[in-house]
């Protein structure tokens, strides 16, 4: 921990000292990220209430016991249950109640026992729901939570059809989330939110991306996976009215668990492949006639678990590859006999390599049944080769090194009555692009080809100390009481090397006097590229789950964060800086003032209160019927990464030196030094460097009073239970605001841009100002229908379907074309789609076959176009946000990926499993085009052209596609062996 954050946590103390007088902080609190809640009532065959029952819930793979005693109307709440098969069991006056049922992740789920009634196996009992038991098959219903969430099982996570092992892309089974499948970033966004808003928790540790964008730590312009598949047993999407526990999010929470040991030794492997013989000819290459590229994939992996001491300790390990090839084809532009001659050998086709590692490994401990130790490792180590094709050959390729190293260890106490959870974990994320060829100068023939090495490299590290205690008190008067503190120590370091060998820029153009045989301008980077910087972050809630009457729930909770260093608090703003801002007039956005740091006057956020309050009202008193709702608001932060210019800006610069055959003056005036093959070597640059014309730096400043960015939700549904159904309508709208985006200060008065004249006095090209402003707004309502898989009934079923509106103001962290983002109005926000349907199912086939779908339909996202068609000044441009024009389903929808998969499994040597499976993939081959955009100029109206050909009408621009959201049809081929 670094002597900066030391600080932070003694500047927190003092805060918390002065907020004590109007805050109460609940110490410990209880989590339900990794562990589920069973309540209900005991009853007596008679039908009167049993009381002072023990009710023991024993895990059928470890035999560790969970009790709890029934209260004077005969209930009973079982907490920190281990997701996984249960038997529980009542005794009293020699009778018994015994019900085994599967308790999923994070469920608030309930379970009614009456004496004298015992089901060895709920599972043998296909779709029983006798004396108000809500069990399908040994699944229990959770109907009685005012959260909106869906669980994703182990069955779909093994059965289900996925092109990449990627757990997160299951999270679009439930509705309002959205899975980004893009071959080279990956990763899920819902609501209104960006992918920077999402939390992800894998055993209770959040992975969230504290410097960069994409949510998830490692997730960051990534194709690769968060976690090895083998080792999630299962995990929860919470979409919205998540409880007090939660925190960092503004969207969507996925809580995953992981696998361990039990008294049973259980192994499986697998390995998976597709390649470009199995693929269809992506529609691209078709119309272009290019080649069908090179493509291979393959994954493969294993994983063990079982005991070391039965009923004590238990281990599990799993390890998972994934191998991926993709060639990007480089070709020149302006093909003359003299280009092809000159540069004619870096075109081809290039293979673009993946590979990733996923590591992981835990231990459990249970020394008796009111205890229990998790120690776990998790690895993820991936290089990808990208950025080339086009004009761009791979020699100035960069390697997307990616590492992300999880520890975390857990203490579980739990007596029936209280329930302690104690965490300490460590994550370490490292984001390394590097330049393949990084001792290589890089040479840009404008307009034909750019080769050598790539211009920059990057390290940004993200290191992660987190202490966090949750504790629950059981059936208190009718309340579970749940309190809970997190303290998390945050290092951040950026190395940001753009420039660092010379960039030689050569134009062919006679007017200019300039051609390829003398560079026209050279780029290198000067100054101090590192960054350090450390945060101190605290949060502690109190949730309280009252039943207040056997039919109405509330959820009452109230959360309050802190962090020391959110907006870079200890910069001070340089003299020359603070006089360019002063200098500037004031408006109704910006008082200079405001953007003037001493360093100390940048306070941390105090405002971080967050009261969530649910409902759930049981109608008739059976589970039937359920009216739930509620409201909660919830506080993210903002990434690192967003604020970093105001000092990086000031210590770092690109230095441009511009050169000729003769010294003369460039077409527009620019002075140049007589070009000199001796400035091919970066040393003889620097001692060029007087001559340089390094260019003014923009002026970058972050608002003194900056606030973290809020949403507030609100939910309102119904629940009801059709016999083995489960169906839910949803209301769902939430408010986004004080997202953080960038400014000009230098606007003239009637809003035009800009003035540069004052910044240009004190050395600046042009100010640039922070402003936390961008507000989004999401309406929508959601449908669901499911019926979970069961090895009784042999089938299975979701239906989740979304209708909805994401609107924003501004443009994201950039919103320079209006003086400020509500100047925008509000538009759709790119991604939005009014129309989404997911369909999966499962069912068993006779002679062993299994047949299983995951389909997605929708009506288009939402893409922005500049429209200038009416004039180009300020007041007559538009940012208009279009939608793709639909080409599936007879015209219906613009957006279809029907997957499907069929699988063979074979029993050997009794409790051996051996299955073949064939994935089919975008089965009607639809084309998903996406990459629109564009500007419509002045005079023109627009049409869209998926046929890529334009028809030569000057009055009509043209929105083509420049991409396809999905892989063209491929099948994918693999065979999984499991003990």
């Amino acid at each position: 921990m670094s002597a900066t954050n030391r600080r932070a946590f003694r500047a927190f103390l003092a805060s918390a000292t002065m907020l004590a007088g109007s805050v109460v902080l609940v110490a410990p609190a209880a989590a339900q990220n990794t562990t589920s809640t069973v309540r209900g009532r005991v009853m007596t065959s008679d039908g009167t209430a049993a009381t002072q029952v023990q009710v023991t819930a024993t895990n059928i793979d470890t035999n560790q016991r969970l009790t709890s005693t029934t209260d004077a109307k005969g209930a009973y709440v079982v907490s920190g249950i281990v997701p996984g098969t249960y038997r529980f069991t009542a005794s009293a006056n020699g009778e018994t109640a015994t019900q085994v049922v599967q308790v999923l992740l994070g469920q608030a789920a309930t379970l009614d026992l009456t004496l004298g009634t015992e089901t060895a196996d709920a599972g043998a009992v296909a779709d029983d729901t006798a004396n108000d038991i809500v069990v399908v098959g040994n699944n229990l219903f959770e109907t009685r939570t005012s959260e909106v969430a869906t669980n994703i099982t182990q069955e779909q996570i093994q059965r289900l059809p996925q092109t990449d092992r990627n757990f997160l892309s299951f999270a679009q089974l439930a509705p309002g989330v959205n899975y980004n499948d893009s071959e080279t970033d990956k990763g899920i966004q819902s609501g209104a939110s960006t992918a920077s808003q999402v939390n992800v928790f894998i055993d209770g540790v959040s992975q969230k991306n504290q410097v960069l964008d994409g949510g998830i730590a490692g997730q960051e312009n990534s194709r690769g996976n968060p976690f090895g598949q083998l080792g999630v047993q299962e995990f929860r999407v919470l979409t919205q009215n998540y409880k007090a526990e939660y925190e960092q999010a503004g969207a969507a929470i996925i809580t995953a668990i992981t696998k361990s040991g039990t008294n049973q030794f259980h192994g499986e492997g697998f390995f998976s492949y597709t390649g470009k013989k199995l693929s269809e000819k992506d529609y691209f290459n078709k119309v272009r006639d290019l080649p069908k590229p090179d493509f291979k994939r393959e994954q493969y992996g294993a994983a063990l678990g079982g005991p070391i001491i039965k009923d004590k300790l238990f281990f599990f390990v799993s390890y998972e590859g994934n191998d991926q090839d993709r060639a990007q084809n480089v070709i020149l532009g302006n093909r003359t006999p003299e280009n092809v001659a000159r540069f004619g050998q870096y075109e081809g086709s290039f293979v673009s390599p993946f590979r990733e590692d996923l590591y992981f490994g835990k231990l459990t401990f249970t020394p008796n049944d009111v205890q229990r130790f998790d120690v776990s490792f998790n690895r993820r180590k991936e290089t990808d080769i990208q950025g080339f094709g086009g004009q761009t050959a791979r020699t100035a390729a960069e390697n997307k090194n990616n590492t992300v190293d999880t520890y975390n260890f857990k203490w579980t106490y739990n007596d029936g009555d209280t329930l302690n959870e104690f965490r300490a974990s460590y994550l370490s994320y490292v984001y390394n692009p590097t330049s393949l060829n990084p001792e290589d100068p890089t040479y840009v023939y404008r307009g034909v080809i750019t080769f050598g090495g790539k211009n920059s490299s990057q390290r940004i590290v993200q290191d992660s100390y987190t202490l966090r205690d949750d504790l629950t008190l059981n059936q208190f008067a009718g309340h579970t009481i749940k309190t809970g503190v997190k303290l998390s120590w945050q290092d951040y370091e950026f190395n940001k090397l753009f420039y660092v060998q010379p960039e030689f820029t050569y134009i062919d153009d006679d007017t200019q006097n300039q051609d390829f045989d003398t560079p026209s301008e050279v780029r290198l980077g000067l100054g101090n590229p590192r960054i350090a910087a450390s945060d101190f972050q605290f949060g502690a809630y109190a949730q309280d789950d009252w039943d207040v009457t056997d039919k109405l729930q509330l959820n009452l909770g109230l959360r309050w964060d802190y962090e020391s260093n959110m907006y870079n608090n200890d910069y001070r703003t340089p003299l020359n800086a603070a006089a360019a801002l002063r200098a500037l007039p004031s408006t109704d956005y910006f008082n200079p003032e405001d953007y003037i740091s001493t360093g100390s006057n940048r306070k941390p956020y105090l405002g971080m209160f967050q009261p969530r309050i649910g409902f759930s009202y049981d109608l008739n008193g059976d589970q039937s019927t359920v009216i739930f709702g509620g409201f909660g608001r919830y506080y993210d932060r903002n990434v690192f990464n967003n604020t970093l210019d105001e000092k990086f800006r000031g210590q770092y610069s690109v230095g441009v030196f511009y050169f000729s055959k003769d010294g003369a003056p460039t077409a527009n005036g620019q002075p140049t030094v007589v070009w000199n093959d001796s400035y091919y070597n970066r040393d003889a640059l620097l001692a060029l460097r007087q001559s340089a014309v390094t260019g003014q730096p923009e002026l970058f400043a972050v608002p003194n009073d900056a606030k973290p960015p809020v949403t507030d939700q609100f939910s309102l549904g119904v629940r009801q239970r059709f016999g083995i159904f489960e169906a839910s309508i949803t209301g769902s709208y939430i408010r986004g605001r004080h997202g953080y985006t960038n400014l000009f200060a230098t606007r003239n008065p009637d809003g035009t841009c800009c003035d540069t004249s004052i910044a240009r006095q004190y050395g600046y090209s042009n100010v640039i100002i922070g402003y936390d402003g961008l507000d989004t707004r999401y309406k929508a309502v959601y449908l669901t229908l499911k019926k979970p898989y069961t090895q009784s009934s042999g089938w299975g079923i979701d239906f989740a379907y979304t209708l909805s509106k994401g609107e924003q103001n501004g443009n994201d962290l950039f919103s320079l074309d209006r003086p400020t983002p509500d100047d925008y109005g509000w538009r759709p926000r790119a991604g939005d789609q009014r129309h989404k349907l997911v369909l999966s199912g499962m069912v068993d086939l006779p002679y062993g076959f299994q047949f299983s779908t995951l389909s997605t339909f929708g009506s288009g996202q939402a893409f922005m176009v500049t429209d200038a068609s009416q004039g180009n000044s300020f007041d007559q441009q538009r940012i208009t946000a279009f939608y793709p024009p639909k080409n599936c389903i007879s015209g219906l929808l613009a957006y279809c990926e029907v997957n499907i998969s069929l699988a063979k499994e074979f029993a050997l040597f009794n409790t051996h499993r051996l299955k073949f499976q064939v994935d089919l993939f975008n089965v009607f081959n639809n084309k998903n085009f996406a990459g629109y955009g564009g500007y419509i100029g002045q005079g023109q109206s627009y049409a869209f052209d998926n046929s890529l050909q334009k028809q030569g009408n000057d009055n009509l621009t043209y929105l083509q596609p420049t991409y396809l959201l999905t892989l063209p049809r491929r099948v994918q081929l693999s065979v999984h062996y499991a003990f």
